[in-house]
């Protein structure tokens, strides 16, 4: 599938505001399940973009604006071509609780088993997780029910968490957005000993009647680790394994990883932020004069 992205964040200060420093993450990468053909990005008042790749392998691009503004806009458009990320006539079930142990010793897993800063493995959310996994022995199965369980018992409500919400306070209030859906079921998963990491991007909702909960903004969903496989998004928010519907940004321990702009400023004024999403799919043969090629 080849979709496109605009994705547009403004930030308007009561005030003027002097040496900002800005870290985004809205570069999609290469990877199995997706190819950038494009990517670019803007910023007004105008900065010079350099970049580095993270610990978790996110490429980030870094811009500082010194002199006095009182509005900040970040533009990014990317167009990229997505392939289905799992055979659902083949789900990866045989990944043995048993064998979860090997994954301690995994560099690639070790990072995802432990504690971060939103997600947290207390001994009421090992319970309880222990509860939903009930009688199975299948990671993959046990994931699925922890998908599974959150999409069917906790509400969807803007406005009722931050940014900032840890996953304990999600999973005891069992409301929020897709990003303490995600949360909650990484802590879930890492309190039994499943690797799971955070991913934020996009999806495209194709669904006639706009169905998908949380196409109106970047999204955020959950990679579990199935020995022999790989890394698997599960996606709590619409109680769905991702396919090529998805757009991969960023990955991480949680949101604090791969939040798609981070930043501070000096000045005294206060801030708000306006955020604009739009994904359209396109022809293969479709012609995009605004393309340019990824930095």
């Amino acid at each position: 599938m080849r979709l496109r992205v605009h994705h547009r964040t403004e930030y308007i200060y009561t005030s003027p505001v002097i040496d900002s420093v800005n870290e985004v993450r809205l570069c999609p990468p290469d990877n199995s399940f997706q190819t950038c053909e494009s990517s670019f990005i803007s910023v007004l008042p105008a900065g010079k973009l350099t970049h580095y790749i993270d610990l978790n392998g996110n490429k980030v691009n870094h811009f500082e604006i010194p002199e006095p503004h009182s509005r900040l806009t970040i533009e990014s458009r990317a167009i990229v071509t997505t392939r289905n990320k799992v055979d659902c006539d083949n789900l990866p079930f045989g990944f043995h609780h048993g064998h979860l142990g090997k994954c301690r010793s995994m560099e690639e897993c070790y990072t995802y088993i432990q504690d971060s800063a939103y997600v947290e493995r207390t001994p009421e959310i090992w319970k309880e997780a222990l509860d939903i996994q009930g009688f199975s022995e299948d990671v993959f199965q046990t994931s699925y029910c922890i998908m599974e369980y959150i999409f069917e018992n906790y509400d969807y409500q803007s406005g009722a968490t931050t940014v900032s919400t840890h996953a304990s306070e999600v999973i005891k209030n069992q409301q929020g957005v897709c990003q303490d859906f995600a949360h909650a079921m990484v802590s879930f998963c890492r309190a039994i000993g499943i690797p799971a990491r955070y991913v934020s991007g996009y999806f495209f909702d194709a669904t006639r009647d706009n169905s998908m909960r949380g196409s109106e903004a970047s999204h955020a969903w959950v990679e579990v680790f199935i020995d022999g496989v790989g890394w698997i998004g599960l996606d709590p928010t619409n109680n769905k394994v991702t396919d090529e519907t998805y757009i991969i940004l960023a990955r991480g321990r949680d949101y604090r990883d791969v939040a798609p702009v981070t930043g501070v400023y000096n000045g005294i004024g206060r801030s708000g932020m306006q955020v604009h999403v739009s994904v359209e799919r396109l022809s293969d043969s479709e012609h995009t004069d605004d393309s340019v090629p990824t930095d």
